[in-house]
Formats: C-alpha cells, structure tokens, sequence
C-alpha cells in the first residue's frame, strides 16, 4: 500500500509539473504575440507595427523616429533587415550609438590630451569677427589672434578654432592654417573669411551673436618650429 501511494504521488508531481511548464508556454507565447516589439520587419505592415508599437508608450517617439531613419537607410543601401523583429532593430541602433559615443568619447580625449601637449607654445584667440557683402558676395569675417608663448620660433600651424554658444552648442569649426613666423613672445594677427549661407542656422547664429555670447575652444593639429621640429 505505501508503494502504491508513493507512486500516486510521483505522478501527481510530475502531472502538475506538466501542467506549470505548459501554462509558463502559453503565457510566454501570449505575451510575444501581444508584444508588437516581437512583430517582424516587413514593408507591408510597417505602418501597421509601428502605430501598434507607438500605442504600447513603451519606445519614446524618439527612438521610433530613430528606427524610421534606420530602416529608410537600410532599404535605400539595399540591406534586408525583413524577418528581423523590432526589438532586434532597436537593440542594433542602441549598440550602434553606444560605440558612436564611445568613439566620440576618445576622440574628444584624445583632442583634450593634444590641446594640453601643445598649449605652452602659443595662444590662439578669436578677437573678432564681422559680416560684410562685397562683390556680391555675403562673407563671414574672423580675426584671429596667435601668440607664441614658448621660447622658440615658430613657422607652421594647423588645426581650428571650435566655436559654441553659451550652452556649448556648435555654431562653426575655422579652419586655421598658418605658414608665418611668430617668434617668443609675439603675437599676429591674422584674419580668416568664408562665406555666408543665410539658408545654413549656423551661419544666421554666427552673424547674429556677439563675442561675449560665444566659446571658443583651439584645436591644435601640428605646430612646426624653426628648427624643423615637428609636435602635433
């Protein structure tokens, strides 16, 4: 009698442990089917997911103009992403901005670590900049201070002038190339031009703010002494 309870038992375990993983199944299954993030890529019912997906509230409208973009890319470079869910797309655009930053992120402190190793040698600052029409064209005007603030000659510089706003946007990068002496102690000024674009925000921005609504940032690419030396 006891074995036969004991297998009453046994089987009434495993009955309801079939019946627990078949009902974790059917939820799984449920929850996938009413998840339009689990939806396949395909062009017919884009427009149908994504308003299914915009209902959910659970993707900020952000991340599906982001998506939108994505897949407008990936069908005008001829990548087939059909089959693929939109969560798994989602997943690779976040990947994808992950390493841009990432990459951003060295590339700024690599910039800041040359800034540091080429600053002693000379100052580089925006003192001015004007808007004027000449020739029947509209040109943007920025005059440029250098100082050579080490103690040895210099003939060569590269890189450019980054400037933002207040808030540390950017308005506009001037490229800044100069094939001149400066020696210890010196300063040179110099003026830089190009061309206005009054369609191009930047430009607007440019021309409309003053100098104390601006930031200015050197970026040192190369700076070649007298002697030949070469630091960059």
């Amino acid at each position: 009698m006891p074995r036969k309870m004991t297998s009453f038992s046994n089987r009434m375990k495993n009955e309801k442990s079939t019946y627990f993983r078949s009902l974790v199944f059917i939820i799984v299954i449920f929850v996938s089917c009413n998840n339009p993030l689990q939806r396949t890529y395909r062009p017919s019912t884009y427009e149908d997911d994504i308003q299914a997906i915009r209902k959910t509230s659970k993707v900020p409208e952000e991340d599906l103009q982001t998506m939108a973009k994505y897949i407008m890319l990936a069908r005008l470079s001829g990548k087939d992403i059909t089959g693929k869910s939109y969560g798994e797309i989602i997943d690779k655009i976040k990947s994808l901005q992950q390493n841009n930053t990432d990459r951003n992120n060295r590339n700024a402190m690599e910039m800041e670590t040359k800034r540091k190793r080429l600053s002693p040698f000379l100052d580089v600052i925006l003192q001015n900049k004007t808007y004027v029409s000449k020739n029947n064209k509209n040109i943007l005007i920025f005059t440029i201070a250098f100082k050579n603030t080490g103690i040895k000659k210099i003939k060569t510089v590269a890189g450019n002038l980054a400037i933002r706003d207040l808030m540390e946007k950017p308005i506009r990068n001037v490229a800044i190339f100069l094939d001149e002496d400066v020696a210890p102690g010196q300063t040179l000024i110099k003026t830089y031009s190009s061309d206005y674009n009054d369609a191009d925000e930047n430009d607007r921005r440019m021309r409309a703010k003053d100098l104390f609504d601006m930031r200015t940032a050197w970026n040192p690419e190369k700076i070649i002494f007298e002697n030949g030396k070469l630091i960059e």
